[in-house]
């Protein structure tokens, strides 16, 4: 559930967000908008998932989300991140929120730290999150498909119209068997249109 060390510690990330913007600062990471990551949790909380994947964490944001329904379903969170920076710093949110003991930070580019990932046991992939390189969407599915399972969900961020040619190829696997695929309009954490997309392995 979203306690208060949770919600004290997005609500940190979110002021941390709003003061750059007002600052003019360069923005060093980005997150999803607060409903598009309490949806996150929903998910996986109703889907009872224990192992999940996020290729991108940024600041955390959306971590803490999802780890935060993990540790209601006992579950564990890899996330996979390139930017020292950004590990360091998502590292401090998951202690402040409380969620550490849930999540394991991966360091390196996802196109090469995924497939080790994925290639470290045979436990079945119940949740995966995708917020990072957006052409290579397609790619990071080819890598955790093989690892899925019936019930298993799989989100991507922005697919919406700013985004939809670098996505098709994605979009066009998931919305074919065994996937069952909803777009989701949000609006980002910039407050600009986007979607979601959410697909069940059917």
């Amino acid at each position: 559930m979203l306690n208060e060390q949770v919600t004290r510690t997005l609500a940190h990330i979110e002021e941390l967000d709003r003061q750059q913007k007002a600052t003019g600062a360069d923005i060093p990471f980005w997150r999803v908008s607060a409903e598009a990551g309490r949806l996150l949790h929903v998910l996986v909380c109703a889907s009872g998932a224990r192992r999940a994947i996020e290729v991108g964490t940024s600041s955390g944001y959306s971590s803490i989300h999802i780890a935060s329904a993990l540790r209601e379903t006992g579950g564990h969170l890899w996330t996979l991140d390139m930017e020292p920076f950004k590990l360091a710093l998502a590292g401090k949110h998951f202690r402040d929120a409380g969620v550490d003991a849930q999540v394991t930070q991966v360091e390196g580019d996802a196109l090469t730290t995924l497939p080790r990932l994925m290639a470290d046991g045979d436990e079945p992939v119940d949740f995966a999150f995708l917020d990072a390189v957006k052409p290579h969407y397609i790619r990071y599915l080819e890598v955790i498909r093989p690892r899925l399972r019936a019930g298993s969900v799989l989100c991507a961020d922005n697919v919406g119209p700013r985004n939809a040619t670098v996505v098709a190829d994605y979009l066009r696997a998931v919305r074919s068997g065994p996937f069952v695929t909803s777009i989701v309009p949000t609006v980002n954490a910039e407050g600009e249109s986007d979607a979601l997309a959410v697909s069940v392995v059917g």
